[in-house]
């Protein structure tokens, strides 16, 4: 657990200890940081920087651009400052500024992969598709991120991949982290309420659950008041730092396939994957380690969107779909179908997006 330093610190070593506690969800203590060291050099361009990052957190993007731009003030050439700038510009819909921005930050820093994501992201979201397909083939011409990159460009074509490099599902949903909570709300997301409501009568106190790709920890929530000890694991820091608030027995920062291969056999109650099959394509070694994880007679809850689709696709949101005869095929003779829900799972730009979730029980 990071400590404060004190005053007397250097500005670079109370940034980097503000930027932690960011991290961590500790914003008092990272305000208390970046005071201080805006105190002691109150015309250094990181500093700003750093104090747009804690208010973009705080999910208040007109504080966080006015420091970003205090930022590029003092030091125009701050290629992060003009990309989290366009960011912020992005959520207050100033949608051409903060093209300009990524563009900035982009020759600014023609080697670091997120304004190249960030550029095409907001011209494909002005239908210009090819322009940003250029934008992630230059990414790759020159080198940059390329299983990050390719990721991207093969969504944006329709392509199907087995699954998404860690490195985009991490810092994906680390940016997502301040304002997680409240875009899912908004969405309508329904699929942890739709998991419970399938458990209900079906769970008992102490039962251990592992929550795969257990984000801020909704999951927990959703079945708060049971008396289950949860387990959470997800890639993303930023995400676990948030269910550590919600009563997680413990949580681990991984990638679910690689935790899942060394957890003992026979050793967990319950298994859910809440809208995390989103990031995955091909389920059949990850159905194999739930198996082998789950006691006699455990369950095993989870979500996904559908497809027609032989197996799975890679959809233009950058999620996968998934078949129901691709479903049936993973299942067959390692679980019994106990119960499913199909229906809107949340929203996505206002229309609704179906998806199913599925009970089986470890045959």
């Amino acid at each position: 657990m990071t400590d404060l330093v004190h005053s007397d610190a250097s500005v670079e070593e109370l940034c980097r200890t503000g930027k932690e506690f960011l991290d961590q969800r500790r914003f008092a203590e990272a305000e208390w940081q970046f005071t201080q060291a805006r105190d002691r050099e109150p015309d250094n361009p990181e500093v700003y920087y750093c104090i747009g990052l804690f208010f973009a957190d705080l999910a208040k993007p007109a504080e966080a651009l006015v420091a970003f731009d205090r930022a590029i003030d003092l030091h125009s050439a701050h290629a992060r400052a003009h990309n989290n700038r366009g960011t912020v510009l992005q959520q207050l819909g100033r949608i051409e500024e903060a093209e300009a921005a990524f563009r900035r930050a982009l020759e600014l820093a023609p080697d670091d992969a997120p304004p190249y994501i960030n550029l095409a992201n907001v011209v494909d979201h002005q239908f210009r598709t090819a322009e940003a397909l250029a934008i992630y083939d230059l990414a790759l011409k020159r080198g940059v991120a390329p299983d990050l990159i390719g990721q991207y460009r093969a969504s944006l074509l329709g392509k199907s991949t087995t699954r998404p490099p860690d490195a985009w599902v991490r810092s994906t949903y680390d940016n997502f982290a301040p304002t997680f909570d409240q875009n899912l709300s908004q969405l309508k997301y329904a699929v942890p309420a739709a998991i419970a409501q399938l458990l209900d009568g079906k769970v008992e106190a102490g039962q251990h659950v592992l929550d795969l790709g257990c984000g801020t920890g909704w999951m927990g929530m959703a079945l708060a008041g049971k008396g289950l000890e949860f387990t959470g694991v997800d890639l993303s820091e930023r995400m676990i730092a948030q269910a550590r608030e919600r009563g997680y027995r413990d949580l681990h920062v991984a990638e679910i396939h690689a935790y899942l291969a060394g957890c003992p056999a026979a050793s967990v109650d319950l298994v859910t994957a809440a809208d995390v099959f989103i990031l995955v394509g091909k389920l059949n070694d990850l159905f194999e380690q739930v198996v082998r994880v789950l006691k006699p007679h455990g369950l095993f809850a989870f979500s996904i969107e559908e497809t027609s689709a032989a197996d799975y696709s890679l959809q233009s949101t950058r999620r996968y779909a998934h078949s129901r005869a691709y479903l049936r095929t993973l299942t067959a003779f390692r679980f019994a179908p106990v119960d499913e829900w199909p229906g809107v799972i949340r929203l996505e730009q206002g229309k609704p997006v179906h998806g199913r979730v599925y009970l089986l029980r470890k045959a």
